[in-house]
């Protein structure tokens, strides 16, 4: 009995003994392989690596090694920690330098042995950036900038001020706060990623536009739907109604310098609701109703009102511009359609019927000239329409963005820049770029918008406008105002 005893105890330690030396031959090293880089931009960097092994490996870390040489000289070490299974596992770094050569190998640490992988290149990318917008606006605005590979220290000035970053999104998105105007109203956008500077070439606007009142009218006089004319920088505007009531029998003159507006001689009967563009005047009624329409025409030259033919129709409310040396009077209120347009040769003084407008026009109407061409908004679409003389036909080129107010608007040109607005009701004045068909809103009009505009001049990079107030406000004057586009 004692021998079987001794017999099994025996086999028992000679099988714990094999068994012991089977688990000693298989604990070999695991390997360690530089997987892919996942991610790269300017500044992060997303690798993977993996440990291969069939046994748990009980690590006390693993992760990576990046450096700026081949050799790993003082690494930037990115440490994952713990790990007792084998398998894939990622690391992240984000403030690695722009554009710049990096080598990354994985590591793990088991039992105080540092086991590395294979070594990896990759290169950081380079920071762009491709739109912004707006592309104007005032101080405060938040101008959104998309790029690509944009860092966590991006700075972004509008000139020489330096803007607020709000967001970073996704290293390609970023919200920027507009700062106070320094200097320029037109300025390019800087951005700088790790003292690399990058600019747009389509500078940023910022909304401008300062007015300025210059005097009240020297007369109790409020002129509605009277005639305004400029030659030079000598202003006109005179007859119409006073106040849309009684027919205003005066005509006052103002010289660019002066202190304010002179009463001169009635050029000619007083006419209602003529058309007048910046030399010519005429048609319109006698008064307020509208029977009595007449066919006065008159030229503004060299400081004297030359009558000339009658015209070879009768309308009222009509609007009159100039292109090449020619007259051109459209639309109008009567039986008559208000799509008719006219021609007036200057050298021939002979009138041609042209082809209708695509839509109604009045003196209600916005409306500037050109490149030769004349330019309608549309009050029901607000399409911008092109009228070109020379071929006689209309285009659809934009829409204005703004708020038309209830006519007498300004619509003038100062270079290649329009300006509209300030109609009836409303304090809005937008530009509009005729070199990219580009809208900006200008500063909103800082005096009574309960006026209509009176008569309307350019001259010297300036807009002058005698605005009246409605009939129903009373003790105001007309107001003389200057608006200076860039002014600020």
């Amino acid at each position: 009995m004692i021998k079987r005893i001794i017999g099994v105890i025996s086999t028992c330690f000679l099988l714990f003994g094999v068994f012991s030396s089977c688990e000693e031959k298989i604990d070999v090293a695991p390997s360690i392989i530089t997987e892919d880089v996942l991610y790269v931009s300017g500044e992060r960097l997303r690798v993977s690596g993996r440990i291969i092994t069939t046994q748990t490996i009980n690590a006390s870390d693993h992760g990576f090694y990046i450096s700026e040489n081949e050799s790993f000289s003082q690494p930037v070490i990115i440490s994952l920690g713990e790990r007792a299974n084998p398998g894939r596992f990622i690391g992240e770094i984000s403030s690695l330098t722009i554009d710049k050569r990096y080598f990354v190998k994985a590591f793990v640490t088991i039992q105080d042995e540092i086991i590395f992988g294979n070594v990896a290149e990759v290169e950081t990318l380079i920071p762009a950036i491709f739109s912004f917008s707006p592309n104007n606006g005032p101080e405060g605005t938040i101008v959104t900038i998309s790029g690509k590979n944009l860092t966590s220290d991006t700075e972004v000035f509008f000139g020489s001020g330096k803007g607020t970053v709000v967001d970073i999104s996704f290293e390609s998105t970023l919200q920027v706060r507009v700062p106070p105007i320094s200097g320029l109203p037109v300025v390019n956008i800087k951005v700088v990623n790790q003292e690399r500077e990058i600019s747009f070439e389509t500078p940023f606007e910022y909304t401008t536009g300062k007015y300025t009142k210059l005097a009240d009218f020297p007369s109790a006089i409020r002129i509605f739907d009277g005639i305004s004319l400029q030659e030079n920088d000598v202003f006109y505007v005179g007859m119409g109604t006073d106040r849309g009531q009684a027919v205003n029998n005066t005509m006052w003159k103002y010289q660019v310098g002066d202190n304010n507006w002179q009463e001169i001689p009635l050029p000619s009967r007083a006419l209602w609701r003529a058309f007048s563009s910046k030399t010519y005047y005429g048609g319109g009624s006698l008064s307020p109703i509208f029977d009595g329409l007449v066919g006065d025409f008159y030229q503004l030259k060299n400081g004297q009102f030359l009558a000339l033919n009658n015209l070879p129709f009768f309308k009222l409310r009509t609007v009159g511009f100039e292109i090449g040396g020619n007259l051109y009077v459209l639309g109008g209120r009567t039986i008559e359609s208000p799509k008719e347009v006219f021609e007036y040769n200057a050298q021939t003084n002979i009138w041609r019927k042209m082809r209708d407008a695509p839509i109604e026009i009045d003196e209600t109407v916005l409306n500037f000239t050109y490149g030769g061409k004349q330019y309608f908004i549309d009050p029901l679409t607000k399409d911008l329409l092109a009228f070109d003389p020379g071929t006689d036909s209309w285009e659809a080129v934009s829409k204005f963005p703004g708020d038309l107010g209830n006519g007498t608007g300004v619509g003038v040109v100062i270079g290649n820049r329009a300006y509209l607005g300030l109609g009836n009701r409303s304090d809005q004045m937008w530009e509009l770029n005729m070199t990219n068909l580009n809208w900006a809103e200008k500063n909103k009009f800082t005096g009574s918008t309960v006026t209509r505009n009176s008569g309307v001049y350019v001259h010297g990079g300036l807009i002058y406008m005698l605005r009246s107030a409605e009939v129903q406000i009373l003790g105001v004057p007309s107001e003389f105002w200057v608006f200076d586009p860039n002014g600020f």
